[in-house]
């Protein structure tokens, strides 16, 4: 027989629920005020602080460059937050760093590396640049800059030198022949995808993840498949990342429908991110990674890698899962990019820290680590294991590593690095 509750005793279990909520409500609410007391009182004797210290200092310097202090106020902010990804952009840095962004530069379109002899040569050009349509190649020895000689500078200078200049003469040594090359500064398009054709196989470098990579790697990938290719090989070694919407424009177009990886802002709310269509590509692929690879270049190898589409091989990457934003200041048009999440992967989580191991270790003798963007294909021993993995008819499972020899006897093809661009993205 049931036992029946009085209506008395059902209202006073109703009023010390309320009770009990009402007070627990009033605790956190309270330690919620406590909280934000503190820091108010924190942030008073941070401006007081402040204020202390320019006071004293006009006192003694009467005539201050008021732009200058302030941005280097805000820089010592920034640098205070012990955030390795953290910047501040001054308004013409700024104003650069969104070209940059958006897929374009305003320079000549050169960079400048040193070879296995030590002389300064031409590493990367890009095409639709001054530099491009001037016929500059790379692996052109640099052997003057405006008429005076090279020697005795050292290679930032002349990069600094090359990448701001609104106009250059470019002396260069090819074989036994000099050329000068009068170059002007305009802005165009970075090509950050590149390809070339390996027998059968597509070779495509992704320098960055900028605004216009996605259309540049959809139309190379639909070209390459059109060739009738029997494999891919992506090529992010040394690419920094650069944009969250670019790398997840790319994933949606080359994974299968579903859920791939997710987003966790800083305050813990997760977001799962999921393609729309089913385009998961009907070709082999192996994605090349250096500890060079960051960013949103780590999350492409990730993603592919955790769902088996790919096989990782290089070194273990840098390990930067932290994703960025920008902020525009309204005071004078200045900027700061601030970590706002992290990125995870459906298997195996955050790499922050740690890396996106490779399925098969590769790497480059020690003499071509700094210029392995001047070898060709043949000479280049992490393209010739992503070409042997694509040649085995199973490829190893994730995080079986092995290591590859440096030598091979694949045919010589060209080298694709003279479409590349002297800029990485900043993340």
């Amino acid at each position: 027989m049931k036992k029946k509750i009085s209506l008395s005793t059902m209202l006073t279990l109703i009023l010390l629920t309320m009770a009990l909520t009402i007070s627990l409500t009033m605790l956190l609410a309270m330690r919620h005020f406590n909280n934000q007391l503190q820091l108010v009182g924190e942030r008073q004797a941070m401006y007081t602080h402040i204020n202390d210290v320019d006071k004293k200092v006009r006192e003694y310097y009467p005539d201050l460059d008021e732009d200058a202090l302030r941005q280097g106020i805000t820089q010592g902010y920034i640098y205070g937050l012990n955030d390795p990804y953290a910047v501040y952009y001054a308004p013409a840095r700024y104003a650069a760093e969104k070209i940059r962004l958006a897929g374009k530069a305003t320079n000549v379109g050169v960079a400048l590396s040193l070879n296995s002899d030590a002389r300064i040569v031409v590493s990367r050009v890009q095409k639709d640049s001054a530099a491009g349509k001037a016929g500059v190649l790379v692996g052109d020895v640099v052997t003057a800059v405006d008429g005076t000689a090279v020697e005795g500078k050292s290679l930032s200078e002349l990069q600094t030198l090359v990448s701001t200049a609104e106009k250059i003469l470019l002396t260069v040594q090819r074989g036994e022949e000099s050329h000068a090359y009068e170059l002007t500064a305009f802005e165009y398009t970075v090509r950050t995808v590149q390809d070339t054709m390996l027998d059968t196989i597509g070779y495509i470098k992704i320098t960055a993840f900028y605004e216009n990579t996605p259309e540049q790697f959809r139309a190379t990938v639909s070209s390459m498949l059109d060739q009738g290719v029997t494999g891919l090989v992506f090529d992010l070694r040394n690419n920094a990342g650069g944009s969250p919407a670019a790398v997840q424009e790319i994933l949606n177009y080359i994974l299968p429908l579903g859920s791939y990886g997710t987003m966790t802002d800083v305050n813990g709310t997760v977001t799962k991110l999921t393609t729309f269509n089913s385009n998961q590509l009907s070709v082999s692929t192996v994605t090349l990674v250096n500890s060079g690879t960051a960013g949103e270049a780590e999350f492409f190898a990730g993603v592919l890698q955790d769902a088996s589409l790919t096989t990782v091989v290089g070194q273990t990457t840098a390990g930067k899962a932290k994703y960025q934003e920008y902020f525009t200041l309204d005071a004078d048009s200045s900027a700061v990019k601030l970590t706002v999440g992290e990125y995870g992967l459906l298997k195996s989580g955050s790499w922050q820290g740690v890396g996106i191991q490779p399925a098969v270790t590769a790497e480059l003798p020690l003499e071509q680590m700094s210029v392995y963007q001047l070898l060709p294909p043949a000479e280049d021993a992490q393209v010739q294991a992503a070409l042997v993995q694509l040649a085995t008819p199973e490829p190893p499972q994730q995080n079986t590593s092995t290591t590859t020899t440096t030598t091979t006897t694949a045919a010589d093809t060209s080298d694709t690095s003279s479409d590349t661009t002297s800029t990485t993205a900043a993340k």
